[in-house]
């Protein structure tokens, strides 16, 4: 199983250690990193952290959080269709459409405590650009006045198809 310590030097080989906030590694090998949220070239850290975290032995789940402002809004009713909204903002940049109107989104909930919780997925397993639009989500979504916390779930279950895109941008794309 990996331990703390392999984590950490891998963590501080990627980003300078002013920026980490805190390593955890559980008895299962998942670790959780946390950032600053004013880290440099975050898109890139991200990258790199997961795949030189992805190279350790007995490395399981890998989840990087960066700190955030949790923005409060007295009697503000989040629903479905605002984070939805909201999430149209996130554009595949390989793709050039939004991640929900490509589908990607298989499930949204929006907790009583305002948390909310995301299932998606990407076009493909081996998506270069998985963390940065997993970042992105959740970011957008964290944008949102009242919102407490996010949870993004990646699944490849079911595989995305094309048939998954919205009739508007099928007729934009020529696949009517």
């Amino acid at each position: 199983m990996v331990t703390k310590e392999e984590v950490e030097r891998v963590v501080k080989s990627v980003v300078d250690e002013k920026f980490i906030r805190s390593i955890e590694v559980d008895e299962k090998g998942n670790v959780t990193v946390t950032l600053a949220k004013d880290t440099p070239d975050i898109d890139n850290v991200l990258i790199k952290l997961h795949s030189e975290l992805g190279k350790l032995e007995g490395i399981g789940l890998i989840t990087i959080n960066r700190e955030r402002e949790v923005k409060e809004a007295e009697n503000v009713k989040i629903t479905e269709e605002m984070i939805l909204e909201k999430l149209k903002e996130v554009i595949d940049p390989e793709i050039g459409i939004d991640v929900v109107n490509l589908g990607l989104i298989y499930e949204l909930k929006v907790n009583p405590d305002n948390t909310v919780y995301v299932k998606m997925t990407m076009t493909t397993p081996g998506c270069p650009l998985t963390m940065w639009i997993l970042r992105a989500v959740e970011d957008k979504i964290l944008e949102i006045p009242g919102v407490k916390d996010a949870e993004i779930e990646l699944t490849f279950d079911p595989p995305w198809t094309p048939d998954r895109i919205s009739p508007e941008y099928k007729k934009r794309l020529g696949l009517y």
